[in-house]
């Protein structure tokens, strides 16, 4: 028969809790981490030949696994048929730290594209985007996020975050591009007004259950960013009697997915 000891009883209810126990191992502070991304070669494309970039990894902890979205990794550090256009490239290393490096892939002889933005509302499709093209005939059509082309080469009303614009030229030459948009969610004004109203009572997130959670202080909001944009996702924050509209759980996902700025 298993016995069931006070250990196990007291374990239990810690975990039911929530609040008072996080798996995350509370010493681990990416914000400190020196890990790092960079390029070791490229092959510039054309409109006959893709281009292609290897990528490494440095310091953090290895190994490493690499992306060009934020969302699918893999562990090899070559990426191969690319367009000329804007590169993102992310290393998440054995700790689940990341790094983002921002890079253009030029071409040689086909159809490069430049990306100015104005930011969106997180809530509103606000945005705007102001695409350059150059290396083509010079006649252009542009579409934003695979939707009809036109010859105007500027798109309003989009929304915060990734989209994709594909330019063609007079001879069906074509170059896509990723281009993300910013929201105009502030952490001092949106998001600590939040998380000091929801998040920041007795026993939770209010110093008591660790310096390094502490939701009251900005340096510890900005340091676990990620997490908290995970666990409000996922409703496992903020714990009775907090409670986030879907409209604010929104905003956080705003502000963290535009780099979680001190602003």
């Amino acid at each position: 028969m298993k016995r069931i000891t006070l250990y196990s009883l007291l374990a239990s209810f810690i975990i039911y809790m929530g609040c008072s126990s996080n798996s995350e191992d509370p010493g681990l502070d990416c914000s400190q981490s020196d890990l790092d991304v960079s390029i070791t070669s490229s092959v510039l494309p054309t409109c006959e030949v893709a281009g292609s970039i290897v990528v490494q990894g440095s310091g953090g902890t290895a190994p490493y696994s690499f992306s060009l979205d934020g969302t699918n990794f893999q562990t090899s550090g070559s990426f191969t048929d690319l367009v000329a256009g804007n590169l993102s490239i992310t290393v998440m290393d054995d700790d689940g730290c990341t790094a983002r490096l921002s890079s253009v892939l030029n071409s040689d002889g086909g159809i490069s594209i430049d990306a100015l933005t104005t930011n969106s509302e997180c809530l509103n499709a606000t945005g705007t985007i102001e695409v350059t093209a150059s290396d083509g005939d010079g006649t252009y059509t542009y579409s934003l996020d695979g939707g009809t082309a036109q010859t105007e080469n500027s798109f309003s009303s989009v929304s915060a975050g990734d989209h994709e614009i594909t330019v063609v030229d007079g001879t069906g030459c074509s170059a896509t591009t990723d281009v993300y948009v910013s929201s105009d969610v502030s952490l001092s004004s949106d998001i600590m007004p939040l998380l000091l109203a929801q998040c920041t009572f007795s026993g939770c997130h209010n110093g008591d259950n660790g310096s390094s959670r502490n939701w009251t202080e900005k340096e510890d909001v900005l340091a676990k960013a990620a997490n908290i944009k995970s666990r409000t996702q996922s409703g496992s924050m903020p714990r009775s009697p907090g409670v986030l509209t879907q409209a604010e759980i929104d905003l956080i996902a705003c502000w963290v997915d535009d780099g979680a700025k001190d602003n």
